[in-house]
């Protein structure tokens, strides 16, 4: 089953709203635990600090948002959320020492709109496509990561850092603008108070299992992208070339993913792409240990990685919408995105933190991780009847 000329408009304008608002964020990714080192009172702990404390407090709003969404509205949540993480991205762009920027990055992560955008795609497609949905949804917002690994280090190696800062204040004016006008109106939005119904959800082993992933699927990726330019730097690679490296290893999984798994939800065997994306995000790591150093080996380990990590970021949102009705989508939503946030803000503290210990302590964390979740259990499609 396809998608119809009203769910692709959607599925398109809230992709665009939410890639516009990750591509700035995105921009600053690659080069950031390598600039942050040249703030005044800087240390990889505290680098590592100011990478994660954005995340953590997107985390801790996730909630108050996805629950303010569920009862006044999807596209007035957006919008009071746009408004916050422009306006810390500006401070983020003045900030003079190491205090300052985790101060600033700390309110930049007040625009906790993730769960929002989430509960509007669930709102506004049908449950046989919403994998689909949520795929397209992923390859936009992986085109501005591509993007964004291109034009960041050639960006900051140019105009300096900080300009960063306000192209991502641009940004996300522009994908305020975009909600003002374009956001789709949606039948029924505001629901009725229903107090605490929320809370069975977590007597759903399937949900736990989502919620898991979410975390550490994220811990993963800003773990990753904290360690990953320090191992380039070591392997001598000229940070304005680092681009290069990540438009290689970011390719396979913007090519293959998405045929992949829209012949997985065709065939019903999406349980087997969560299996291949554990196998690659493990495979990843392994390699990785005995590689740090090596530029080719750097090469294969992010490409593995990322296959990995796309598998999860198409299906993961797709399995939570399907299994909660519309009028707690916000909400769980919500708990989804405290979870992710609190992982990749967890995996990018703590990495600054490791690395200055032991570089090879991160990832020997990380296959920890990985091992651990994959003995509680892996998340699984819903029952296929959910799909029809």
């Amino acid at each position: 089953m396809n998608l119809n000329k009203r769910e692709v408009q959607s599925v398109l304008t809230i992709s665009s709203i939410v890639s516009l608002r990750l591509l700035g964020i995105f921009l600053i990714l690659p080069v950031f635990s390598i600039y942050t080192r040249d703030y005044p009172g800087a240390t990889l702990t505290l680098s590592g600090l100011a990478f994660g404390i954005y995340a953590l407090f997107q985390s801790l709003l996730q909630i108050p948002f996805g629950w303010a969404s569920d009862r006044i509205g999807r596209k007035k949540v957006l919008i009071t959320g746009l408004l916050l993480f422009s306006a810390g991205s500006i401070v983020c762009a003045l900030a003079k020492n190491i205090d300052q920027l985790i101060f600033a990055r700390a309110l930049q992560g007040f625009g906790a709109v993730g769960s929002v955008a989430i509960a509007a795609l669930g709102d506004l497609t049908r449950p046989a496509v919403r994998t689909q949905s949520f795929t397209i949804t992923g390859i936009v917002i992986g085109s501005s990561f591509i993007f964004s690994l291109v034009a960041g280090p050639l960006l900051a190696s140019v105009y300096g850092f900080k300009s960063l800062f306000y192209i991502l204040a641009i940004l996300g004016i522009i994908a305020l603008l975009l909600t003002i006008f374009f956001f789709p109106h949606i039948e029924s939005e505001k629901h009725e108070d229903t107090g605490i119904e929320f809370l069975p959800f977590f007597r759903d082993k399937e949900i736990e299992k989502l919620f898991l992933a979410a975390f550490t699927v994220s811990f993963l990726l800003n773990l990753f992208l904290f360690i990953y330019p320090l191992s380039l730097h070591l392997a001598n690679v000229n940070i304005g070339n680092i681009w290069e490296i990540y438009l290689i290893i970011i390719l396979p999984s913007a090519f293959f993913v998405y045929p992949y798994i829209r012949y997985s939800e065709k065939k019903g065997t999406l349980g087997l792409s969560t299996k291949l994306g554990f196998v690659f995000l493990l495979s990843a790591f392994i390699f990785y240990i005995f590689g740090q150093n090596i530029k080719t080996v750097l090469y294969i380990c992010g490409m593995v990685y990322f296959l990995g990590h796309t598998i999860y970021q198409s299906v993961l949102p797709s399995f939570l919408t399907l299994r909660i009705p519309a009028k707690n989508r916000g909400i769980s939503s919500g708990f989804y995105n405290l979870f992710s946030f609190f992982g990749a803000s967890m995996g990018g503290i703590f990495a600054g933190m490791m690395y200055e210990y032991n570089k090879h302590l991160p990832l020997y964390v990380c296959i920890f991780l990985i091992i651990i979740w994959v003995l509680i259990g892996l998340p699984r499609p819903p029952d296929e009847e959910l799909m029809n």
